[in-house]
């Protein structure tokens, strides 16, 4: 039972943290890891990835993409077909004779880029043919697609994986193209695909309420499993120093366990205006420490959240000796590691999660979290963080009091959260994933 990849996001992505979305970090783990279950089972099956996207072919394969190709479980069709004779020479006639007929109807009816939607169309359908008879000559069973790249090709079981439905139910948090992106991809899993893997049960919940999905559909759960960078064993004291260097450009300096962390994407779903306001407030009222700062790490969304974040900074702290908020960008790996562990807490204001990796990472690493109590949070965290709810503005405000002036208390969230974090492994994820592809 050869099964095929669509890996489009990963051979857009170069490598670096910044590229390495929640989406990017599930799919490139559970490809990873699917390989090392079949290795460590003995079971003689392969992985083959490939792109619909027949430019992506050609790209130099970035770093975690051929780390995977050192495995004899997998291979990759990183070739594009040769273009006959015959169909360059027809292409030419086209490019001749039809073309100019083209720009005489764009002048009476406006038409815009016809011409090379008929070319591309064109050589994509070509494409699809020579995917296609490469998946079957390598005795592909299963086709499972990207969160980008997705297209029903006759003679394979489909799979595709939904990690939330934000877009359709809270729009006013997205995009136009997120939106359209998201639905053209629910439209797909639900006429096209065979199997539907869920990230979470908050998910599922979601899509069978807000979709109509087939009874005879099969849909899993597939957990995330943590990256194995978040290991302690990873943490490198000697960074966190070099970390203070840093941030002290910025007039500022972090202490251990004297801040909170924020990491992720600026965006509005993120709720980070309530985070900053609420952490500004507790300074002006005097109820937390004066050497207590928050550090928000990550890259720009969309919404312009992180430009406004550090416009409202500037309005607060314009005395840049007293300012109490440090926004950074996206640090390698090793460094988010550093910040993590040394927090005092990690905050997670967000309205909505598919499944929220930040927390699972954070736990892991024995970080104290404040998270909100909404969508598939609760599944994560369990009963080892404090919940707040995103929409109360004073909630967020008391709990985070709480935790900075309780630290004798919080110890125990620290416990428990590294217990609840084990709970979630790629090794158990990918078993019973293979049983569910066994049964499409």
């Amino acid at each position: 039972m050869n099964i095929a990849f669509e890996i489009s996001p990963l051979l857009l992505a170069s490598g670096s943290f910044g590229d390495k979305s929640g989406v990017y970090r599930y799919y490139y783990g559970l490809i990873k890891s699917y390989g090392q279950f079949l290795k460590k089972n003995k079971i003689n099956e392969k992985i083959i990835l490939f792109s619909f996207n027949r430019g992506l072919m050609g790209y130099p394969l970035v770093r975690d993409i051929s780390q995977l190709l050192d495995n004899d479980q997998y291979k990759i069709l990183n070739k594009t077909p040769p273009e006959s004779g015959k169909s360059n020479y027809l292409i030419s006639l086209f490019q001749v004779f039809i073309k100019p007929f083209f720009r005489i109807i764009n002048k009476i009816v406006p038409l815009k880029n016809l011409y090379d939607f008929i070319i591309n169309d064109y050589y994509f359908k070509k494409y699809l043919k020579f995917v296609r008879a490469e998946l079957k000559k390598n005795k592909v069973k299963i086709i499972y697609h990207s969160e980008t790249s997705f297209y029903p090709l006759k003679g394979f079981k489909n799979v595709i994986t939904i990690y939330d439905l934000t877009p359709i139910i809270l729009p006013f948090f997205h995009r136009e193209e997120t939106k359209d992106l998201t639905q053209r991809k629910l439209n797909f899993a639900t006429r096209h695909c065979q199997g539907i893997v869920c990230i979470s049960e908050a998910t599922k919940k979601d899509l069978l309420t807000h979709y109509p999905v087939n009874k005879n559909k099969k849909i899993t759960i597939c957990y995330p499993g943590l990256d194995p960078v978040f290991n302690k064993k990873n943490y490198n004291p000697k960074l966190f120093k070099d970390l203070q260097i840093v941030v002290q450009q910025q007039v500022t300096l972090l202490k251990k366990k004297r801040y909170l962390f924020y990491y992720g994407t600026f965006e509005p779903r993120k709720n980070l205006n309530n985070l900053v306001e609420s952490f500004v407030e507790l300074h002006k009222e005097n109820k937390i420490p004066k050497d207590f700062k928050l550090v928000l790490m990550g890259g720009d969304g969309w919404g312009k959240i992180k430009k406004g974040t550090i416009n409202y900074v500037k309005e607060n702290f314009p005395n840049k000796v007293k300012n109490n908020i440090v926004v950074l960008d996206f640090l390698n790996d090793s460094y988010l590691i550093a910040l993590i562990k040394n927090a005092c807490a990690f905050v997670y204001p967000s309205f909505y999660e598919g499944f929220g990796l930040p927390v699972l990472e954070s736990m892991s690493l024995g970080t104290p979290v404040i998270c909100s109590q909404t969508s598939s949070l609760p599944e994560v965290g369990g009963n080892s963080v404090i919940y707040i709810d995103p929409h109360n503005f004073h909630d967020l405000k008391e709990k985070i009091k709480f935790l900075i002036k309780n630290p004798k208390k919080v110890n125990r969230y620290r416990k428990i959260g590294i217990r609840q974090s084990k709970k979630f492994n790629w090794s158990k994820s990918v078993s019973k994933l293979h049983l569910f592809l066994k049964e499409l």
